[in-house]
């Protein structure tokens, strides 16, 4: 069962990611993450960074995908941590991941999982996978 405090964080959480935002991403990533947070696709060298790298990144989809939303499908909670099944999509402005994707002028829809460790109400680890191959293949056919 997830608190309403938790399920407030979460909302907000996924607000950054359907743009355009009506606040600054600082702002709302102080308000729903802890000091100490980290952004992880795996568990290897480099596969996490920490808070300011995360701002770094969201506030990044403003310019490479301007209409970017996140639709939560499904939300988990067992504990301290929070599952979300979501759906991405956008329209890239430009080629994405150094050239990998050229610009196409399509739109893109793909699948997305978070796993969220909750800490005193805030996220203090996200755990995230999209189907960016998936996005690759939709903008490349």
């Amino acid at each position: 069962m997830i608190d309403e405090r938790v399920r407030e964080t979460i909302y907000m959480w996924y607000s950054l990611f359907n743009l355009p935002h009506r606040e600054s991403v600082a702002a709302v990533h102080d308000r729903v993450v802890t000091p100490a947070y980290t952004s992880c696709t795996g568990d290897g060298p480099g596969d996490c960074w920490d808070k300011q790298k995360s701002i770094q990144v969201i506030t990044g989809f403003e310019t490479s995908i301007p209409d970017m939303k996140f639709e939560i499908k499904e939300r988990f909670a067992d504990n301290d941590r929070v599952i979300v099944r979501g759906e991405v999509s956008g329209t890239p402005a430009g080629d994405l991941f150094s050239g990998l994707i050229p610009k196409s002028g399509k739109r893109f829809r793909v699948m997305a999982i978070d796993i969220h460790t909750i800490e005193g109400g805030k996220i203090r680890k996200t755990y995230h996978m999209e189907n960016w191959f998936a996005a690759m293949l939709q903008l490349r056919s």
